[in-house]
């Protein structure tokens, strides 16, 4: 008998997954047919892939200003995505947030760029152990201004989202 298999760490699903990630998207780059069984597996996989992402490193913890966002983006119809540094990281540690939403029918008429689209960075660069703070502005879209710009405050954007819920199904 064969020694047990060793349980694969976390860092190994994290590179497993995204090598099978890539071999799905190069053969759709290529132009070859994906069978619907495929297609599930990487709508798994990308499921699986966030899962992952969304665990901070030891120590960390997302900043009150970043959960406080997610939070409101949240209460407010809005998409969120928050992704930390892969598991096995070697840098310092930093977790990238995106909120956002796309306009209605109705909204985009007025608005073909049609999204809301906020995405700021915390790093860990030259913090105490467990710390972190915003690095740079950040990028947004927005309706009006639909080309990747500059993102304004954190209370700016709580105030866009509040004035811009999304709309109830």
């Amino acid at each position: 008998m064969s020694a047990p298999a060793q349980a694969e760490t976390l860092r190994q699903e994290y590179e497993r997954l995204c090598d099978a990630q890539a071999a799905v998207e190069s053969i759709a780059r290529r132009g070859g047919e994906i069978a619907p069984e495929i297609r599930q597996q990487y709508t798994a996989t990308a499921a699986r892939l966030r899962e992952i992402l969304a665990v901070p490193p030891d120590g960390y913890t997302l900043p009150r200003a970043a959960a406080d966002l997610v939070a409101h983006a949240a209460a407010h119809g809005w998409q969120t995505l928050v992704q930390w540094t892969p598991p096995g990281w070697d840098g310092e540690p930093y977790v990238r947030v995106q909120v956002g939403r796309r306009l209605t029918a109705e909204e985009a008429a007025d608005h073909p760029a049609g999204v809301y689209l906020y995405e700021l960075t915390w790093h860990s660069r030259d913090c105490p152990p467990g710390r972190l703070r915003r690095f740079g502005s950040g990028l947004a879209r927005t309706p009006d201004r639909p080309a990747a710009h500059g993102a304004p405050s954190v209370r700016a954007i709580r105030a866009v989202i509040a004035a811009h819920p999304a709309p109830t199904l």
